[in-house]
């Protein structure tokens, strides 16, 4: 069983940004998919598979940060 302190230091956020303009902060990649809603975006299935980041989709950027 982990402890609070230890999920809060194992914790990442991801950051969306567009044309060098943070478009906001998530706590997870499906929420990045719902937020931007238009055809051309990657699903949910696809961005989870990406294993480097910063993941690049289209005019978007999603970069994984750690939490503090």
């Amino acid at each position: 069983m982990t402890t609070y302190k230890e999920r809060k230091e194992n914790q990442y956020n991801f950051v969306l940004v567009k044309n060098d303009l943070v478009l906001g902060t998530f706590g997870n990649l499906r929420k990045i998919t719902e937020f931007i809603n238009y055809d051309g975006f990657p699903s949910y299935w696809t961005l989870i598979r990406k294993k480097k980041f910063p993941i690049k989709a289209g005019n978007h950027m999603i970069f994984k940060v750690k939490h503090y």
